[in-house]
């Protein structure tokens, strides 16, 4: 068997969660990985430029990218609580860190000044999470709560953790991977809350299969009114709201290579009436993709279980 030998890197330093390399080991996606590599020493992904660089098809950027997203999604309120890798630095360990170690200190009087009060025990936790464990620098943190100052106006503890997390696991450390992201995050956001209204979502607080839809719709170049199709579709089909399903409709259309109003009607003329185009006929069962017929057929299951 040959044996690997890996030396330990020299020059600038990048950090890998151990949490985020698990899970892209877990998926043996070595194009995610790949591109994983790639953001975590650039700080940020171009499509045109990280294709070439990777030597990837646009195809495989994509699927990459969608592995990616899905990585980092944000956790459950029920993992937001005590993840189970995080230190549980005793008080006497918050007082040391915060008068012993500069840096730290100055993030905890740079979170003060924003938050516009003394720190509370658990926010200086997580700002130590986030500093000694996840190894976000000091200036990347004092970013991240200024965002959160500024998006929702008050800085609660699961929003640093939940925050905190979702940058480690994405590679966003160092202040100008923080800017770079939270510029895009900027950039993005007009069209993620027309995705949020074209869902029924309040942009402001959506749930998490909302946010997975979101960035599905935004990875793969969905604009609102094809989103807004996608949610007719599926109250028609299944008669109530259901992201899931419309998700497997946008998954469907990405797929055959359909993202606009326009080539969707092409593809699928049954659903011009949806839109206001020429009158069609209700959509015939035998019509329905494989997934979509498979989907029914484990809806009346779960209803006939029901009503016995």
């Amino acid at each position: 068997m040959a044996q690997l030998t890996v030396s330990l890197p020299e020059g600038e330093m990048r950090v890998a969660p151990c949490g985020m390399l698990d899970k892209l080991i877990a998926t043996a996606d070595g194009d995610a990985a790949l591109l994983y590599l790639y953001v975590l020493r650039h700080g940020r992904a171009d499509e045109t430029t990280a294709m070439r660089a990777l030597h990837l098809s646009k195809e495989r950027y994509e699927r990459a990218a969608f592995t990616l997203n899905g990585l980092v999604t944000p956790a459950t309120p029920a993992q937001e609580d005590k993840p189970s890798d995080a230190p549980q630095y005793t008080s006497d360990e918050l007082r040391r860190a915060r008068l012993d170690d500069q840096k730290f200190a100055g993030v905890c009087a740079s979170a003060e000044g924003v938050i516009g009060r003394t720190l509370t025990e658990a926010q200086l936790r997580c700002l130590l999470t986030a500093y000694d464990h996840l190894g976000l620098s000091a200036e990347a943190i004092v970013e991240l709560v200024s965002y959160l100052k500024g998006e929702k106006g008050t800085v609660r503890v699961s929003d640093i953790r939940r925050e905190a997390y979702l940058w480690a696991d994405m590679g966003v450390v160092s202040a100008q991977q923080a800017q770079q992201y939270l510029s895009r995050k900027a950039n993005e956001k007009p069209l993620s809350e027309a995705v949020y209204k074209a869902l029924d979502v309040d942009p402001a607080q959506p749930a998490p299969k909302a946010q997975r839809v979101c960035r599905f719709a935004l990875a793969h170049g969905f604009p609102p009114e094809a989103i807004e199709l996608a949610v007719r579709r599926t109250d028609k089909q299944q008669g109530h709201k259901s992201l899931d399903y419309t998700l497997g409709i946008l998954r469907r259309w990405d797929e055959a290579g359909v993202h606009t109003v326009s080539e969707i009607t092409a593809l699928e003329p049954e659903t011009r009436a949806a839109v206001g185009q020429n009158p069609a006929q209700p959509t015939d069962p035998g019509t329905l993709a494989a997934w979509e017929q498979d989907w029914a057929a484990r809806v009346r299951s779960h209803r006939r279980k029901t009503e016995e």
